[in-house]
């Protein structure tokens, strides 16, 4: 395994490397999706266009579409966004 001897006072080896690509292997849990990704998915499973949630949330396409993106963070329109595609209890 990799220690302080192995990645600081030798030079590495090709058993290093292997051991490097080992541990780069390991699964790692999955994130959380994002607040967009989740409104796009919700979006989506409805069959909702993004004119349909633009009507209903008061927003327009693009602020809607910002939301999808991350990168319109404003807590009034996620709450609408989340409240109109049913997924308020997930954010």
């Amino acid at each position: 395994m990799l220690d302080y001897e192995t990645l600081f006072k030798r030079p590495a080896t090709k058993k290093d490397f292997n051991d490097m690509n080992v541990l780069s292997k390991i699964v790692k849990p999955a994130a959380a999706p994002s607040v967009g990704a989740l409104f796009a998915e919700a979006r989506a499973a409805r069959g909702y266009s993004l004119d349909d949630v633009a009507e209903t949330t008061g927003l327009t396409v693009a602020e809607v579409t910002a939301l999808e993106n991350d990168v319109d963070y404003d807590v009034s329109r996620i709450r609408r966004t989340a409240a109109a595609l049913g997924v308020l209890d997930k954010i």
